[in-house]
């Protein structure tokens, strides 16, 4: 194989696994989605409950973060 031969093969093969890598990502944002549409689908159940303001408060607070920091892991694993 020529020199050239070889850079092409290393590059079809760092594309493959860039590939894998991006469809494991992508089920990992699927999965933590998932994740928090189960949490908000809870929350909104909760809060129709008999809840004091402060409870509900402290829950939509703690969603929100979690939210949030999910958000950005996605932006991030997106850039």
């Amino acid at each position: 194989m020529s020199e050239f031969d070889d850079w092409v093969a290393d590059l079809k093969q760092k594309r493959d696994e860039l590939k894998v890598k991006l469809h494991l990502a992508g089920k990992d944002a699927e999965d933590e989605w998932d994740n928090l549409v189960s949490d908000w689908d809870k929350f909104v159940r909760e809060t129709q409950l008999d809840k004091s303001a402060e409870e509900v408060g402290e829950a939509a607070k703690e969603l929100g973060l979690r939210m949030k920091a999910a958000f950005d892991r996605m932006k991030q694993a997106k850039d």
